[in-house]
């Protein structure tokens, strides 16, 4: 599980996608069609736009101080902007236009501030052409109209205020002027009382010129420097965004999926991911074309090549391998095409070959069955492992079968001792293969311990990336040696693996003579090699 997991984290997006192409295209399309469709569905919306210019009004109430913030400053607009889409304002427009609702026009009122202006932006979004004009003018008009009028609200509590102090200027002058004509009081007192008259005599003249410069003064409103025109409908521009939009989340969308699918159910695809996780690849064979795939082609000179391959391969180890396990990643039933392959292989370039069926899967090509096997040699020490050999189509290619384990004979399935029932034919001269089941089980392990080396077939398209890096976790942890043969989903046949020299009525070409006479090379070659090995035992 762990290993499962950990391969689960190293897969990146654009594998995922790589991988899972039609999955995202099938999104992407999807998403595309989907905004098309919702584009369609949108009604079309007019928007008409008016221009406002704002004249800045002298002695601005909104400002504490008028040295405080220019008059002209972007606040202040920001402030007007906000007063253009106020109640007071959309009431009046209401009153004028009672189909169109203050809910509606506050939703879809819009108010701008171009930068470095003094101009307001009014735009209102409507069904209707005429109705976004109509709208958006009458908030110009009636915004203007409202300025005008707190203006003339501010500018007339002035003059009231004005009024009421130069009332209260004119009662002061009185009093003063009687107080200072009044002979009962000192010079002093008199004095005085001249000299506060003569103040309140000229605050008075500058409260008329106020007043009267209040009552002359005109409201700075502004004016509407660009009506609005009939409303412009977005519509085209809509539906080309929605479908580019909604495409984009579909792909979204199918890159998140198809990263969920490959680390989910995520599968070994080619020789390099073998490589990746850690396990070294002795031969793969090539994916076949679409075309190839489409008419149904065999690919029997690949298979053919790539089997060769794995033989030079194993006849180039030093030392060379006696016993070769050859095990399918995870668990499950042995690979009996890739095994029967590889032995008759090296049968027929004269290395004398012993099969060891470690189970009874099925054979592709039925090359030998007997009810005694490895099963009786490991629990009757006694039995000559040679004596149940059983002949094959290959002169040089023996078969050892499993013999039907049961609960007492598999309890021996050990490496120690399958090593050593395995013994007498390596001294014989035989190259020992083991068709073994799944490495991922305790059979599987045990016969990859007895074996010199572990060719492990991994499946492109099938076999997942945590079995082959928990392979090579255990070759790492107990010392074995392992090498991966990388095969295609389905693997080998017996009807794409024949050779050349077969007819199409399965009948073998080679003589009699040529059997015998590469049978005799090759016992030659062993008791020399036999000999080699007691010289060097010596």
């Amino acid at each position: 599980m762990s290993s499962e997991s950990t391969a689960a984290r190293h897969v990146s997006l654009s594998r995922a996608v790589r991988h899972h192409l039609p999955v995202v295209l099938v999104f992407f399309l999807l998403g595309a069609v989907a905004g098309y469709l919702y584009a369609g569905s949108v009604p079309t919306a007019y928007t008409s736009t008016a221009r406002v210019l704002v004249n800045p009004s002298v002695g601005n109430p909104f400002v504490p101080t008028p040295s405080s913030v220019r008059q002209d400053e972007l606040t202040s607009l920001e402030t007007e902007a906000q007063v253009a889409r106020s109640d007071d304002v959309l009431g009046a427009v209401h009153a004028q236009y009672p189909d169109v609702s203050l809910a509606t026009m506050r939703k879809n009122i819009a108010v701008l501030v171009p930068a470095n202006t003094q101009v307001l932006e009014i735009s209102f979004t409507a069904g209707n052409a005429d109705t976004a004009q109509a709208v958006t003018n009458a908030v110009a008009d009636a915004y203007l109209a409202n300025r005008a009028q707190r203006f003339e609200t501010v500018n007339n509590e002035r003059i009231a205020r004005v009024e009421t102090r130069t009332d209260q200027v004119v009662t002061d002058l009185r009093t003063h002027s009687k107080a200072a004509k009044d002979e009962t009081q000192s010079a002093g007192d008199r004095l005085f009382e001249q000299e506060m008259a003569d103040a309140l005599r000229n605050e008075l003249v500058s409260l008329r010129a106020q007043r009267t410069a209040l009552e002359n003064s005109e409201a700075p409103t502004g004016s509407v420097i660009a009506p609005a025109v009939e409303g412009k409908s977005a519509a085209g521009l809509t539906a080309t965004i929605l479908p580019f939009a909604f495409a984009l989340v579909g792909l979204a969308i199918g890159c998140a999926i198809a990263l969920l699918l490959e680390r989910s159910r995520g599968v070994v695809r080619s020789r390099a991911d073998v490589e990746a996780l850690g396990v070294p690849v002795v031969a793969s064979i090539p994916r076949r074309t679409w075309r190839e795939r489409m008419r149904r082609h065999g690919d029997a000179a690949a298979i053919d090549t790539t089997v060769r391959r794995v033989r030079a391969t194993l006849l180039d180890l030093e030392p060379r391998p006696d016993v070769v396990a050859i095990a399918p990643v995870g668990s499950g039933r042995s690979d009996a095409n890739v095994s029967e392959a590889v032995a008759e292989s090296f049968a027929k370039a004269g290395h004398r070959v012993v099969l060891v069926r470690a189970d009874r899967s099925p054979s592709g090509g039925g090359i030998g069955v007997d009810d005694k096997g490895l099963a009786q040699a490991l629990m009757y020490e006694r039995l000559n492992v040679v004596d149940l050999l059983q002949p094959s189509v290959e002169p040089l290619l023996s078969l050892l079968n499993d013999g039907g384990f049961n609960e007492q004979s598999r309890e021996l399935l050990v490496s120690d001792r399958i090593r050593s029932v395995l013994t007498p034919l390596v001294t014989e001269g035989h190259l020992v293969i083991i068709q073994s089941p799944g490495i991922d089980s305790a059979e599987g392990e045990a016969f990859l311990g007895a074996a010199d080396l572990g060719v492990v077939v991994v499946r492109t398209g099938k076999s997942r990336p945590g079995a082959v890096e928990q392979i090579a976790e255990l070759a790492r942890t107990k010392g074995l040696q392992l090498t991966a043969l990388v095969v295609g989903r389905h693997g080998p046949s017996r009807r794409n693996r024949v050779p050349a020299d077969v007819r199409e009525d399965g009948i073998d070409q080679d003589t009699q003579a040529d059997r015998a006479e590469r049978s005799e090379r090759s016992e030659r070659s062993d008791r020399a090699e036999r000999g080699g090995r007691a010289g060097r035992r010596k």
